[in-house]
């Protein structure tokens, strides 16, 4: 069982961590996370305290924030070793932080239920009106059109949309995932079908 000092003290580093970030991956975000996560583990029987400091942490190696460290998930793991957790406990925590990312990790199966509650808590941030707003956030920080409607922009924000958010429902991997992600993925893509009304006229 991991301590709750420890996961108040995994709190306060995110939220130093992450305090410039506008890219959608901030403080907030780590925060929504892991109360997502902890109804996940709760309702699917997983290790509660693994859960929510995988959750905190799972972003402090980001190939996208921390490119230096996210081989190694060297932030993580020093700061796993300041606070004492070690053995099986931080091989779980660090497990379930290295099978989040939706680039590395695709559709790939989880190893763990910890994992699992973790990924799809992440993956649901990704949905939803907060999963909308995050990307435009994440595309106006890196210059990116909100639209192209020729297509031919892959990195335009509503391509995003197809690329990844529409499939995300689709690989969750607990029950209670799939069942928030259907009424996210369904926000999800009003939003869409709303904007190209608009953006052509239409609406």
């Amino acid at each position: 069982m991991i301590e709750d000092a420890v996961l108040d003290a995994a709190e306060r580093y995110a939220q130093k961590f992450f305090a410039q970030d506008a890219s959608g991956h901030d403080w907030h975000h780590t925060m929504r996370v892991r109360r997502t996560a902890e109804r996940i583990a709760v309702e699917e029987g997983a290790d509660v305290s693994v859960v929510a400091l995988a959750a905190l942490l799972h972003d402090v190696d980001d190939a996208k924030l921390s490119p230096e460290t996210s081989g190694d998930l060297g932030n993580a793991r020093s700061f796993l070793a300041e606070q004492g957790v070690g053995g099986e406990e931080r091989d779980a925590v660090l497990t379930a932080i290295r099978e989040v990312s939706f680039s590395k990790n695709g559709a790939a199966k989880p190893s763990t239920l910890e994992s699992a509650c973790v990924r799809d808590a992440d993956r649901l941030d990704a949905i939803g009106a907060i999963g909308v707003a995050r990307a435009f956030a994440f595309g106006g920080v890196h210059g990116r059109a909100l639209h192209d409607p020729s297509g031919a922009d892959k990195t335009a924000t509503t391509d995003h949309f197809h690329e990844k958010l529409f499939k995300l429902k689709d690989l969750m991997c607990t029950g209670a995932g799939r069942r928030i992600a259907a009424h996210r993925d369904t926000v999800t893509r009003e939003f869409l079908d709303e904007f190209l009304r608009e953006w052509d006229g239409n609406a």
